[in-house]
């Protein structure tokens, strides 16, 4: 093979990376645990003793807000014995106490009480992680070394300028679980060459010729499409690498974050923002977040289907087109940039 071709037309990933759990392990470390992740909406946290937990890349944590108002994140593990210290997926404590044996901790992460045990409280307060907000969204980093959020955030934050999303309002939210490793969604996610054949409904929508994907280093995509004559909506979407993906309509718009739950499965979070909350408009926003929700399904299809495949062992790696997933390869190379 001529090595023109070869780099026009890059070999994919290895299959094993899709399933692997030494691969894995690389990814939560030394991806998955060097960027941020979005939590919660402010709206969660009204008083203190408020919070939300989740596992991010393997790691139980969770947010809550303090008497100061402050909303702060913290491994959720007690200091202990490692014990998880909030059970729910959002709730609200009066104290921040372990149910295995009773340590107490304040809404600011300090060790208060450790009965029957004199030991220094100062150097036992809870692991804590980065936690910032940016319009009303609450994000953490396990890494405390993390760039700002607002440097993260950057590109979106440019892209989404027009979007109004502090005075949006929340219509709908939901998650997708799926026996799927987090980059073959990624690489779904990454092209539109799919889209004639997988999304009809989408497809009917936007003006494939219109379509473009632009790549910003390893870190950030923007696809855009205008709406067909007649057609549903417009789109535009953007992914922050590797897991945050704003997809914003003519309607209003869809806050995603992916969560990998281990080398074969992830978890989908689907917040969706519409301009108003009209009553008389309900019967139409409705169908506008469940035609949202049937794209988000098609795509979980698909790569629930290539998935098997590529854990049957025949199939080991292939080649992509540098015409039609520029997108893909630029997400490829960010994942093998984390193995080398």
């Amino acid at each position: 093979m001529s090595d023109t071709l070869v780099k026009s037309s890059p070999e994919t990933l290895p299959a094993d990376w899709y399933w692997s759990e030494d691969a894995w392990q690389i990814e939560r470390r030394e991806i998955w645990a060097k960027h941020w992740f979005l939590i919660a909406r402010t709206q969660q946290f009204d008083v203190a003793g408020d919070y939300v937990s989740a596992t991010f890349a393997g790691y139980p944590i969770f947010a809550i807000k303090g008497k100061d108002g402050l909303v702060r994140a913290f491994h959720n593990a007690c200091r202990h014995r490692a014990s998880p210290l909030v059970q729910e997926c959002a709730g609200h404590v009066e104290r921040l106490s372990c149910p295995y044996h009773r340590w107490l901790y304040d809404f600011e992460g300090r060790l208060r009480g450790a009965p029957t045990m004199e030991i220094d409280k100062e150097e036992y307060g809870l692991f804590p992680i980065r936690c910032e907000i940016w319009r009303g969204l609450v994000f953490v980093s396990l890494d405390l070394a993390a760039m700002p959020l607002s440097g993260w955030l950057a590109d979106i934050a440019t892209a989404a300028l027009r979007y109004p999303l502090e005075e949006m309002q929340l219509a709908r939210e939901f998650t997708i679980e799926a026996d799927v490793n987090w980059k073959t969604y990624g690489d779904n996610y990454a092209e539109a060459w799919h889209i004639p054949t997988i999304h009809p409904g989408l497809n009917a929508a936007i003006d494939m010729a219109s379509y473009k994907i632009a790549t910003v280093g390893h870190t950030l995509q923007s696809h855009m499409a205008d709406a067909r004559d007649g057609g549903k909506t417009d789109g535009f979407w953007v992914w922050r690498l590797p897991g945050l993906f704003f997809n914003m309509y003519n309607w209003g718009m869809n806050v995603a974050q992916l969560e990998p739950l281990g080398p074969r499965r992830m978890k989908l979070t689907y917040r969706y923002f519409v301009k108003d909350l009209d009553p008389t408009k309900q019967a139409e926003r409705d169908a506008l977040i469940d035609w949202a929700y049937m794209v988000a399904k098609e795509d979980i299809d698909i790569c629930i289907a290539v998935q098997r495949n590529l854990e049957t062992g025949i199939y080991e790696r292939g080649r992509l087109s540098s015409v039609h997933e520029n997108g893909v390869i630029q997400f490829q190379e960010m994942v093998a940039s984390a193995h080398r």
